[in-house]
């Protein structure tokens, strides 16, 4: 388990000295639950397990009797859960395995997560009681999608004068959105967003566009050279971006369900990525690694969710963007960049960094990305000004966008030949390209992602493209990781 002390635990000194009066004084293996608002996570109250049966190895919780406590607590406070304290023997400083069944302590914790599914985060402090030595506290917080990395917190007592603020009960209001979006189709919609760095102003829009359900994906810390372009904050260095986008979002909209999700998106396991995509609605792939959004290509296809695509060219003079509609748009993300992955397969190295780029750049593209998503997300939708930008087949789905009057007008270059008549057309425009499906009997091998269907909903045609011997040999069908 790897610990840090980037997070934060706070508690209010009543709530401390009840713990520490209780379970930090009995024998070990007592507990309690840690109620708060889920709005700000302080913990505001502790409830001591007095029925809960201890042995020296042992605590097993009297569930009844939480229960009853927390509705209790629900109707005059309106506190929820958001955490579980309880002490171990002297030198056993971790949470026990899951044992199944809920037995043990992660498997005590996995219950619970099943059980309150708004939860994306839950505090499991260990105590050492003063029975055997001296009191002390391990601050532990774990994650809904990574339970058992859970991780040390900083531990902070508010004292009763400092007066933690209560939340603001808000309710979201979507009256200036009447009319542009359905907003009963945005929050009931999740949208998984793979990078979040110059990419979490789009993650937050979409949050102000009324947007559910949102998981974000990036392994990376923030860093001091991140200030300049993706809208973190300096008391965000050093922190997972993951944890610093879902402190932000929650003081913004705290009704967002936001699961932040700190690994290697390529790492997840097959399992994982079935969980996750089960109910995805849109996949964002804002990172700038060609082989992460390779990859995405292939789960977009897999798990048939739509998914965007974008990434910024030297100097910041131009901006791509892609997208995948399965069903809708008849070649893929693949189809479209095929030269990129031939350029990767005989050993090409990127060596252009986001150099040049200013937060003007990251904002246009982002804006241009958020617009597109919107529309997929309202593709079926006819109440909304939004709604059915893509017709029954749409091949347009490579866009350029350019911001440098001189990108792309070299002879034969696509600006050019688009806007070269137009002597009016400097710059801040974009190009809409039609993609051609790479198939048989117009290439050699057909898209070794979509076998040139662009998605993965036309079985017959699949069934025919089976029999082809080049198609079986396809990289997504032989996949194993996905």
């Amino acid at each position: 388990m790897m610990e840090f002390t980037n997070k934060k635990m706070k508690i209010l000194e009543p709530a401390f000295q009840q713990l520490q009066s209780t379970v930090g004084k009995y024998a070990v293996e007592t507990g309690g639950i840690l109620l708060g608002y889920p709005e700000d996570n302080i913990v505001r109250k502790f409830i001591f397990d007095s029925g809960g049966s201890s042995s020296p190895g042992a605590y097993d919780p009297d569930t009844d009797f939480l229960n009853e406590r927390l509705n209790q607590e629900r109707k005059e406070n309106g506190y929820e859960l958001i955490g579980w304290a309880h002490s171990h023997p002297r030198g056993v400083r971790r949470l026990s395995g899951d044992q199944g069944n809920g037995i043990g302590d992660l498997g005590y914790l996995k219950a619970i997560f099943k059980a309150f599914p708004h939860l994306n985060q839950f505090y499991v402090p260990i105590v050492y009681s003063t029975h055997s030595g001296e009191f002390k506290i391990f601050p532990y917080v774990a994650k809904r999608d990574d339970i058992e990395n859970y991780q040390l917190a900083d531990l902070k007592v508010i004292k009763q004068d400092e007066k933690a603020p209560t939340p603001m009960k808000y309710e979201f209001n979507p009256e200036k959105l009447t009319g542009s979006v359905n907003y009963s189709l945005l929050k009931d919609a999740h949208v998984v967003c793979v990078g979040i760095g110059g990419a979490n102003s789009i993650c937050e829009y979409l949050a102000r566009t009324g947007l559910g359900r949102l998981t974000a994906i990036d392994f990376d810390t923030v860093s001091d050279s991140n200030l300049i372009t993706q809208g973190f904050f300096l008391d965000d260095v050093g922190t997972l971006k993951t944890d610093a986008l879902g402190e932000r979002l929650k003081k913004i909209i705290p009704s967002l369900k936001y699961t932040g999700i700190s690994k290697d998106f390529t790492a997840l396991t097959k399992k994982e990525l079935k969980y996750l995509m089960k109910d995805a609605d849109l996949l964002l792939m804002m990172t700038d690694n060609f082989h992460v959004q390779a990859f995405g290509n292939r789960v977009s296809l897999k798990y048939r969710i739509p998914a965007v695509f974008a990434m910024m060219y030297e100097k910041a003079r131009c901006s791509e963007i892609t997208f995948n509609i399965p069903g809708v748009t008849p070649g893929c993300h693949r189809c479209a960049t095929s030269s990129r992955y031939t350029a990767y397969a005989n050993g090409y190295k990127n060596d252009v960094t986001s150099t040049g780029s200013t937060v003007f750049h990251t904002q246009y593209l982002n804006a241009s990305i958020g617009l597109i998503s919107l529309a997929i997300l309202h593709r079926k939708s006819d109440n909304a000004e939004l709604g059915r930008w893509f017709g029954k087949q749409w091949e347009r789905n490579l866009i350029q966008i350019r911001t440098h009057p001189k990108y792309g007008m070299g002879d034969g270059e696509i600006f050019k030949d688009t806007f070269e008549n137009q002597g009016r057309v400097y710059a801040l425009d974009s190009v809409w390209l039609k993609v051609e499906p790479e198939s048989t009997p117009e290439y050699d091998q057909p898209c070794p992602d979509c076998g040139g269907t662009g998605n993965l909903v036309l079985s017959s045609y699949l069934i025919a493209l089976l029999q082809n011997p080049l198609f079986r040999k396809t990289e997504w069908l032989n996949a194993e990781n996905i």
